[in-house]
């Protein structure tokens, strides 16, 4: 303990513009065989920029024990290395490791047997459903996601009525993007044993026509009348492998820390697992979710750092107030534009909601809530004003996607944090005014408002709820409000855009504040793990249209190289 402090006050000075040296005399005659600290490890050198305001480039930095023991000049850091030092050339401009502030591992592979209708139109989703009943068992389920009804021509939801034609025997369900609504044929209704009379579940809806019959799509907990469409054999050897599919994907993407949003005490026992082998190739702050999870650590107490080096911690629980804007269960305050039948879906009582903030605070356990709508959003500020949150807890609205504008500043007040996802700018430019009218529109991700308020906002991409889980195009959604694609023109509601630096800073240093790990990471300084993503060029030098052409060469976590475009072929996202 003695040494670190030492090594986070080491004194250091300038010699150049935004070149930082760092003048630890006592770390060489550590170097040099003094005891007072551990040898330098590893020297990378190349650009940096630090995010440190006082220090905001390096030529390099020495790493021992996973962390920044120096960043400054080459030549100074240099002399910090021993015969044993390994060294590393980055080829690019390194900057703060980036986080995924909301994100579905798992999800992030692919799922065997399970079509993927990212950016299709209608016509290819349907060919895509054909071909696949071409070669199904009998009876087989045929299953699908992230279809988006914003490419379809018109642009409205599909029937059970359009599947019925592709096949009466295979019984179909076919998730909307963001998994919060799912497109079924006639044969899953029959199988749900859902009928005209069927009563809406609690938190669900069954969208109905005219007359009242299900027209084949069901809404949030509406889902869960369905039966699974597979049975439950190798599961778990088939979430492992998933789950370390979709955490290497992460390193490709340049993320040394991902936001789990909503991990079940089965895969905290993989994380476990995977910690304890030192597998874990990102580090993994875990939102405890579902009943047994969150009544598990309510009995336990949470835990900042399971294993001591930063690389997994279960201390936040993933609530769940209200649905998606796209399949219309965000909780609105008026009705839907474009359904007025609907406001939405509450998925808990102001009762519910208010015991558990209760219960988490009294157990020092952050809570992060899923609210889209503009009144599941007021919902979970006044439950947090009654409950008495303070800045110190640091909850965190999961999303927040509608923010009425006078919540906005009800959201600095209270000092919680918006863990929001830029991304989503493609998927509401597509059908967001359709949903909610020329004027709400307007409240639509909000973040240079929210900054200009001084909220914290945190940055993700809730892939596979999203159209692609690529921190470049959070980075280029953040400063151009437009998908990866560049659309539409001129960016969405473009006043809402931020500069590169506050994007950056979004995407890791008020990511690790929103997960207490602000002394540990989001900066590249003294003492601070060297964790870095490393672009093939500066992004402050970088058109802000180039933005989404930049492309990530290297990932470090506590100076451990987990990807490397040299010895990779990287993928290409979504």
């Amino acid at each position: 303990m003695n040494s670190m402090k030492r090594l986070q006050t080491a004194k250091s000075f300038m010699i150049a513009p935004g070149i930082l040296v760092a003048a630890s005399l006592v770390l060489s005659a550590c170097e040099s065989g003094g005891a007072k600290g551990p040898p330098t490890e590893v020297v990378f050198t190349g650009q940096f920029i630090t995010l440190d305001p006082e220090n905001p480039k390096a030529e390099a930095i020495a790493v021992a024990g996973g962390r920044i023991v120096a960043a400054g000049s080459r030549a100074d850091i240099e002399r910090l290395a021993g015969t044993a030092t390994r060294r590393i050339a980055i080829a690019g401009v390194a900057v703060p490791g980036w986080a995924e502030g909301h994100g579905h591992p798992p999800g992030v592979a692919p799922q065997p047997g399970v079509l993927d209708f990212y950016a299709m139109s209608k016509e290819q989703v349907l060919n895509a459903i054909r071909e696949r009943v071409r070669r199904a068992a009998p009876g087989e389920w045929i299953t699908g996601r992230a279809w988006d009804e914003g490419f379809w021509n018109p642009p409205v939801y599909p029937t059970a009525a359009d599947l019925d034609g592709l096949s009466r025997e295979h019984p179909m369900r076919f998730n909307r993007l963001g998994g919060h609504g799912s497109w079924v044929n006639s044969k899953a209704l029959a199988l749900a044993g859902i009928t005209r009379t069927t009563p809406d579940p609690p938190g669900g809806r069954i969208v109905r026509d005219k007359d009242g019959n299900a027209t084949g799509f069901l809404v949030d907990r509406a889902q869960n009348l369905l039966p699974r469409p597979a049975p439950d054999a190798e599961e778990d050897e088939q979430s492992e492998t998933r789950l370390r599919a979709g955490l290497a994907q992460y390193a490709r993407w340049g993320v040394t820390s991902v936001h789990d949003a909503g991990a079940s005490l089965e895969r905290i026992a993989l994380y476990n697992k995977l910690l304890d082998a030192q597998e874990l190739p990102v580090r993994v702050y875990v939102m405890a979710s579902g009943d047994a999870a969150q009544r598990h650590y309510l009995e336990t107490g949470p835990e900042p750092d399971v294993g001591g080096k930063g690389m997994l911690s279960v201390r936040s629980f993933k609530l769940m107030l209200d649905g998606s804007l796209g399949g219309r269960g965000a909780a609105l305050t008026q009705p839907y534009t474009d359904a007025s039948e609907t406001r939405g879906v509450d998925m808990m009582t102001d009762a519910e909601f208010s015991e558990q903030i209760r219960r988490a605070r009294e157990k020092g356990i952050q809570v992060n809530v899923h609210v889209i709508g503009d009144r599941a959003v007021t919902r979970a500020l006044d439950a947090f004003e009654r409950g008495g949150v303070t800045p110190a807890d640091r909850f965190r609205l999961e999303h927040a996607s509608v923010i009425k504008p006078e919540d906005v500043q009800r959201i600095a007040h209270l000092g919680v944090i918006a863990s929001m996802q830029s991304v989503f700018v493609g998927e509401y430019s597509r059908w967001a005014e359709n949903r909610l009218g020329p004027e709400r529109v307007k409240w639509v991700m909000p973040v240079r408002d929210l900054l200009n308020a001084g909220v914290t906002v945190a940055q993700g991409t809730d892939y596979p709820a999203s159209d692609t889980g690529d921190p470049i195009y959070t980075l280029f959604g953040l400063v151009q409000r437009q998908d990866a694609a560049g659309r539409p023109q001129g960016g969405w509601y473009p006043a809402q855009g931020i500069s590169v630096d506050e994007a950056l800073r979004t995407m890791s240093t008020s990511a690790a504040f929103a997960a207490f790990q602000e002394n540990d990471l989001g900066k590249l300084t003294e003492g601070r793990y060297a964790d870095f993503t490393v672009l093939s060029g500066d992004p402050y030098q970088t058109s802000p249209q180039d933005l989404r052409r930049l492309k990530v060469r290297m990932t470090v976590v506590g100076g451990r190289v987990t990807f490397d475009a040299t010895e990779n072929q990287r993928d290409e996202p979504r």
